[in-house]
């Protein structure tokens, strides 16, 4: 499909990020040509409200009924048109694009705030900082850690997961403030923690088959059996949420939560051809010798790491 995007307003090193994050538009098989506008019918405008020339071609084309993005720093969320921030990662315009564009596409819906951040985020190299009202956090996918600036402010990063005014973009290089972000943990264990806190309100996983990529790290969640159980159990083989809430005997919210806490960290995938459960039970994978510490540690037997 050929998509036409005008951009009017937008600076330099904005235009540049935004012409990464078309091409990465091919994956999803879009071929988007970008160009400043001028006047003419397109499927996007991407304007920035700050610079004057953007204002006026917003206001153009709202006349003419055509999508507008904007680029917005001080300017009212107003007229419910999308915003993006400018200092977000090219693989986030990306997806923002390709959501305005293909509405229904993403891999994943249904999830806003935090969560939605670092799901969108997954295979970033980049440090983004994310930030609702006072409170900050920087994700790094790639290290796969969470950092705030206290205790306080990861809990309450934690209670707000799901809050639809988190904002999200790169984070500065200020090596001499790097002081600020000493309180670290482990992404995986911060995302099982609040996706169980807020496990009521997130969207049921029951359609595909999930496994294991790679052994998350819990160590945050150490003396969680729950957790350990779901993931010796999806590290071996593919299952779907309905039959692993029955086959562990678990709440299936709890199950969902924390097939999202994994999804959303980059450790769980989709598995198109599932292993089925009664064959999962009969040949189990190796485990890992990390796995093989933690469940001699809780008395559970390797072998089949029993659920």
């Amino acid at each position: 499909m050929n998509i036409q995007i005008g951009v009017a307003g937008v600076p330099e090193e904005l235009e540049l990020r935004l012409s990464l994050a078309c091409g990465l538009l091919a994956a999803a098989q879009l071929q988007v040509h970008l160009q400043a506008w001028k006047g003419r019918p397109c499927q996007l405008l991407v304007v920035d409200l700050d610079n004057g020339y953007g204002r006026l071609a917003c206001e153009v084309a709202k006349r003419r009924d055509i999508p507008v993005l904007c680029f917005d720093t001080n300017a009212p969320n107003a007229d419910g048109m999308p915003r993006i921030d400018r200092h977000a990662p090219a693989a986030s315009m990306a997806r923002t694009l390709q959501e305005l564009l293909l509405p229904g596409t993403a891999a994943v819906e249904g999830v806003d705030g935090l969560l939605g951040i670092c799901l969108h985020e997954i295979g970033c190299d980049e440090e983004v900082l994310a930030r609702h009202g006072h409170i900050a956090v920087v994700v790094r996918h790639a290290a796969g850690r969470i950092h705030a600036r206290s205790m306080s402010e990861l809990l309450a990063a934690e209670a707000r997961l799901l809050d639809g005014s988190w904002l999200s973009g790169l984070r500065p290089q200020q090596n001499e403030r790097e002081y600020e972000w000493l309180v670290s943990r482990s992404l995986e264990s911060f995302l099982v923690m609040a996706c169980r806190r807020h496990q009521a309100s997130l969207p049921l996983l029951d359609g595909a088959a999930y496994r294991l990529r790679r052994w998350p790290d819990l160590g945050g969640v150490a003396d969680d059996l729950d957790s350990l159980r779901l993931a010796a159990l999806l590290y071996r083989s593919a299952w779907r949420m309905p039959e692993l809430a029955q086959h562990t005997r678990m709440d299936a919210r709890q199950v969902n939560a924390f097939l999202w806490a994994t999804l959303v960290s980059g450790a769980l995938h989709s598995d198109e051809a599932p292993v089925s459960p009664a064959f999962a039970a009969t040949a189990p994978l190796a485990a890992p010798s990390i796995l093989r510490r933690v469940a001699r540690h809780f008395g559970l037997r390797i072998g089949h790491v029993d659920a």
